[in-house]
């Protein structure tokens, strides 16, 4: 990220023997600049409605054959139904919660 080379090469001009702690006007200052640049760099992004997409064909090209194959393959070994409905269920929550933390959403 380019905040974080421009704030270690802040951090490296300061030569050890007047090397003083970061003041709290510092800190925020930093944290202020990160923040902006991200937000820049989140406004810039128009990926929003391509990420679902990319995600959607994904999916459905993508994981529903290989969850087809293992649920088939471990009904076949003699694992119950509803065992596999609810592992099913589960795991398909597991992939929402983890696309929700994903940049569009976050």
């Amino acid at each position: 990220m380019p905040s974080e080379s421009a704030d270690r090469s802040e951090l490296d001009h300061r030569s050890d023997a007047d090397e003083e702690p970061l003041t709290e006007a510092d800190v925020e200052r930093i944290v202020r600049r990160v923040v902006r640049e991200e937000l820049d760099a989140r406004d810039r992004r128009s990926g929003s409605v391509w990420t679902l997409l990319a995600g959607a064909f994904v999916g459905v090209l993508v994981l529903l054959p290989v969850s087809g194959i293992a649920l088939s393959a471990l009904a076949d070994a003699g694992v119950p139904l509803p065992i596999l409905a609810v592992a099913s269920l589960l795991a398909a929550a597991a992939l929402v919660a983890y696309g929700w933390r994903l940049p569009p959403f976050r």
